[in-house]
């Protein structure tokens, strides 16, 4: 059975996220990986991609590898951009995992780490996806909180830093984690500043901010 989003309000936001990244402009400076928290991190048009379908989430781009990861509501795309056009290389189906569309619930994000891996948050649980930049492996991973056991919340936006760590903000509340996937645990980040608004990214500014403290 396909993937669904399980509220009309999740389709309200979906609809509003495909927007954004529709109307994202090309005049942000392009990092090698875009993994940021953001929809518009890369600077990317749907249309420019050929990726303007309604269930698309998110668009990561590998300026390494030449390769354009696109998220959806049932499986993940991954295209080879080396030659003009893209062509299409692997699906991956997503066939445990789900997404949960209530209000004030953000949705779920993708980051590529540095050796071309995908990583896919699960917004309603505390699950993180693995996919693999040779194999195309698909792992789940069940995440343990630190400070909050038995609470039943998942990751919204995801983000690498300069090091290779990865940070997750749950949802809702936009707490930060520092996630250990080899331990499958997370431990809360505590900040003598207050987290951006917005609860549903990590930003490369976020992220340089925190490593300076």
């Amino acid at each position: 059975m396909s993937n669904r989003i399980v509220s009309i309000h999740g389709w309200m936001i979906l609809l509003i996220a495909v927007a954004a990244m529709a109307g994202c402009g090309n005049s942000e400076k392009r990092s090698q990986y875009s993994s940021d928290g953001r929809a518009d991190s890369a600077g990317l048009r749907q249309d420019a991609h050929g990726t303007s379908e309604p269930d698309v989430l998110r668009i990561r781009e590998d300026l390494v590898r030449d390769r354009l990861w696109v998220l959806t509501l049932d499986e993940v795309r991954v295209y080879n951009t080396a030659t003009t056009g893209k062509r299409l290389i692997r699906k991956i189906a997503l066939p445990n995992w789900s997404v949960v569309g209530f209000r004030n619930v953000c949705m779920p994000d993708m980051a590529l780490d540095r050796a071309g891996s995908a990583y896919i948050s699960n917004n309603g649980q505390a699950r993180l996806l693995r996919i693999d930049a040779d194999r195309f492996d698909l792992k789940d991973h069940a995440i343990s909180f630190h400070e909050k056991e038995g609470r039943d919340i998942g990751f919204g936006a995801l983000g690498f830093a300069a090091d290779g760590t990865l940070f997750a903000r749950t949802t809702p509340g936009g707490l930060l984690w520092k996630i250990d996937i080899t331990k499958a645990g997370a431990v809360m980040i505590e900040v003598n500043k207050k987290l951006p608004l917005d609860e549903c990214a990590i930003t490369t500014q976020l992220l340089n901010g925190f490593e300076r403290s």
